[in-house]
């Protein structure tokens, strides 16, 4: 039982066992556009009780882009948008992690590269963990223009909003 209780309690890598990631987007007349990426890798150090250790590490692949119309996403595959035959990949790296107000909630600062242009974001997000399993939850915005993503456009709001959901378990 204690060797059983020490695994849990002090290994603390994670192994992606599933994900949900997707985005939102206000455009044309009021409605929003909505997607998905497949296709992530991850690399997670995470131990509530040594925060300074943490090391995240995530990319995916640009190409998995999908918001279910065929042709809007050979457009954001395209040169415009993500242009995923020169930036194929979408890195996201975990640089600091702290303790927020409530319980089971973190803000880490990540930096998040698209198309070889990189920003730092305060990322608030959660993190339950139930014996050997483990789930990561963010909700976070980037202004798609800071990533030369399309153009500005009356159409197309400049503000994404990313819901992630990492399950995980302690390898």
């Amino acid at each position: 039982m204690l060797l059983i209780l020490s695994h849990y309690g002090f290994s603390q890598n994670w192994k992606l066992v599933s994900n949900t990631i997707t985005f939102k987007v206000k455009h044309a007349f009021g409605s929003t556009a909505e997607g998905s990426f497949q296709g992530l890798n991850s690399s997670i150090y995470f131990d509530t009780n040594q925060l300074s250790k943490t090391s995240m590490n995530a990319s995916l692949e640009a190409r998995t882009i999908d918001t279910g119309l065929g042709l809007r996403d050979k457009t954001l595959r395209g040169t415009k948008y993500f242009d995923v035959e020169k930036y194929p990949t979408i890195r996201m790296t975990c640089t600091q992690v702290e303790r927020d107000a409530k319980a089971n909630e973190y803000l880490g600062t990540f930096e998040v590269t698209i198309k070889n242009k990189t920003k730092s974001f305060n990322i608030p997000f959660t993190f339950i963990q139930t014996n050997n399993t483990g789930q990561f939850r963010a909700t976070f915005q980037i202004n798609r223009l800071d990533f030369s993503i399309g153009e500005s456009s009356a159409l197309l709001g400049d503000i994404v909003t990313i819901f992630v959901t990492l399950n995980t378990i302690v390898i």
